[in-house]
């Protein structure tokens, strides 16, 4: 994998999440993360830009076939486009690779586990980067279940907490996922060295084939 550095990897572990929805078809029903080719997602974030994310196929990954979505971001006289390619078992939904801020795909080692399945209040697990040459870990807890009201409309979701850490940053983000929508809100806080963070992103309209 293509070193990073250290505000790249935040950067990466935030588009993993606000990616797409949550697991395909073969993990529990009605799905957290609908995977089906031609699924479409739009989103508006705070900083008024818009993003529009898709399933558009599968891919082999060392022998291992991933499905990928396609997020485009919009606004500010900008477009910039990144994949993620993931893995879904019976308990796991895995990113096996994306786009880094050089717009670069990159595999993941380990993979990172971006949903334990099925969700429960407390479970938690970590992932940490094994090639890169400073500490660095996002670890992720499933706290609850809320009802979340976005542009789309009212959701009874789980709440999932990330926290990415680093040597120099700390960004804590929440994301609420639907069954059978996906993710519908994320909200972000934290600092990457005196820069402070925050942010959200909110579910406008989506469609599940």
């Amino acid at each position: 994998m293509t070193p990073f550095s250290r505000a790249a990897l935040c950067v990466v572990a935030l588009s993993v999440i606000l990616a797409a929805g949550g697991a395909a078809r073969a993990g529990p029903a009605p799905s957290l993360f609908p995977l089906p080719v031609g699924a479409e997602w739009v989103r508006v974030n705070d900083d008024g830009t818009e993003s529009i994310s898709r399933v558009v196929g599968t891919k082999m990954i060392k022998e291992r076939r991933c499905t990928v979505v396609e997020r485009r971001t919009t606004g500010r006289e900008r477009e910039r486009t990144t994949r993620t390619c993931y893995l879904v078992t019976a308990s796991d939904v895995l990113v096996l690779e994306t786009t880094n801020p050089r717009g670069e795909l990159v595999v993941l080692n380990p993979p990172r586990v971006a949903l334990r399945l099925p969700p429960r209040a407390g479970l938690s697990w970590s992932w940490s980067p094994a090639d890169v040459p400073f500490a660095f870990k996002v670890a992720e807890k499933w706290i609850g279940e809320e009802t979340v009201r976005v542009k789309a409309g009212t959701f009874r979701a789980w709440k999932l907490q990330s926290i990415t850490t680093g040597e120099d940053s700390e960004i804590t983000a929440f994301t609420w996922y639907a069954p059978g929508v996906g993710a519908v809100r994320t909200e972000r806080k934290g600092h990457r060295g005196d820069r402070q963070i925050s942010g959200w992103s909110e579910l406008v309209r989506y469609k599940i084939p």
